[in-house]
């Protein structure tokens, strides 16, 4: 098992973030204050959508306060499975162009787990506490038009949840753990373009998973699931590591994404939007086994090369209480696993066209609220 690309993408992440720094002293000269001043990436108004769905806050939002919340509630659904997430964002705006925040997630997974295609399907449950996140935004230039975000996610959610009998319990798949097990660093730059009757919302991000055990120097299993295991190499024992592979063997690669929204306020009060997101990995997820105490990684199944999400909002523009509604559906590419070896995970670098079988059979609906205090 080997990512020769890791530490490639953690000098990468490393100097984006360097270069997102050089911007934070900076001042524009002027205040700039439009309708659409709420509307961008990570500091406006995407904080609680998140760029998985597509679905992002676009509207005149709220001004007035101080302390300013925003909150999504989100419902996906799928063939076989359903999910809820309750996303609260808290931020301040220390200075007119600056704003930092905090999302604490809360979330539910419902759905059918099969680990091998000879197995028996069974359904699952879980629910509670998921990675909460700290952002910061810089709005920059004269004419407040574009903006630099950057954020980072810490690993409080579960991500080694069982379930089965005593004797058998099994370790559920990612989708429906709480949490990565990770550290993640998003850096994010948005643009936006004023039109007649709307607006134009460009958005590039960089997304790098990686792992710290800063003080205890040591995998959180080593005295549970691998006590029987020789506690060798940087996987048992590090107290940082620049890539996206978490105590239990998973891997996550860094990504990347884009966006292009347009904002249409024909309409006295009400602000509708159209988004297209794009994501792709910088290489191929692996996942843990399903069986506690075994260290046995593997690419990911159900790894997907690239995926989208077309979306439609609508924003109800009060200026003390505006509401937000959306909905997104996801295209992606394939899967390509390959059946004959399991650890083979050339197939799943492919690039393919839509898997049109599976497209409207996933989608998300989401409503939001937000308000502003002091």
């Amino acid at each position: 098992m080997k990512f020769d690309y890791r530490k490639i993408c953690g000098i990468a992440g490393v100097a984006l973030l360097a270069s997102i720094a050089g911007f934070v002293g900076y001042k524009a000269p002027v205040e700039v204050a439009t309708p659409w001043q709420s509307i961008g990436g990570c500091g406006a108004g995407g904080s609680g959508g998140g760029s998985g769905d597509g679905i992002k806050w676009i509207g005149q939002g709220v001004s007035g306060g101080y302390l300013e919340v925003e909150a999504f509630t989100k419902y996906a659904v799928g063939q076989n499975f359903s999910s809820m997430t309750f996303t609260p964002h808290l931020s301040v705006k220390p200075t007119w162009s600056t704003k930092l925040g905090v999302s604490i997630p809360m979330m539910s997974h419902q759905g059918e787990v099969q680990y091998r295609s000879n197995q028996n399907p069974t359904d699952r449950t879980t629910g509670g506490l998921g990675d909460v996140s700290f952002d910061f935004s810089k709005t920059i230039g004269s004419g407040g038009a574009a903006s630099l975000s950057a954020s980072l996610s810490i690993p409080t959610g579960q991500y080694d949840i069982k379930r089965g009998t005593d004797g058998g319990k099994e370790i559920l798949p990612s989708s429906f753990q709480k949490g990565s097990g990770l550290y993640s660093l998003t850096l994010g730059w948005d643009y936006s373009r004023d039109t007649d009757k709307g607006i134009w919302l460009y958005g590039l991000t960089y997304t790098h998973p990686f792992a710290m055990h800063l003080f205890s120097g040591e995998n959180e299993f080593n005295d549970s699931y691998w006590k029987d295991l020789d506690h060798k190499g940087d996987r048992f024992k590090y107290r940082f590591k620049a890539y996206g592979e978490n105590d239990l063997g998973a891997y996550t690669p860094p990504s990347v994404g884009g966006s292009i929204a347009y904002g249409y306020r024909g309409r006295p009060g009400i602000v509708q939007s159209f988004g297209l997101s794009f994501s792709a990995p910088l290489g191929v997820a692996w996942i843990s086994s399903e069986t506690e105490g075994k260290y046995d990684p593997r690419p990911d199944p159900d790894h997907k090369a690239w995926s989208a999400a077309l979306a439609y909002g609508i924003e109800f523009s009060d200026t003390d209480f505006p509401v937000y509604f959306a909905v997104s559906i996801p295209i992606h590419d394939k899967s390509n696993s390959n059946s004959k070896d399991e650890y083979d995970e050339k197939p799943m670098r492919q690039w393919d066209a839509p898997d049109w079988s599976d497209f409207g059979q996933q989608w998300t609906v989401a409503v939001g609220v937000k308000g502003s205090f002091f």
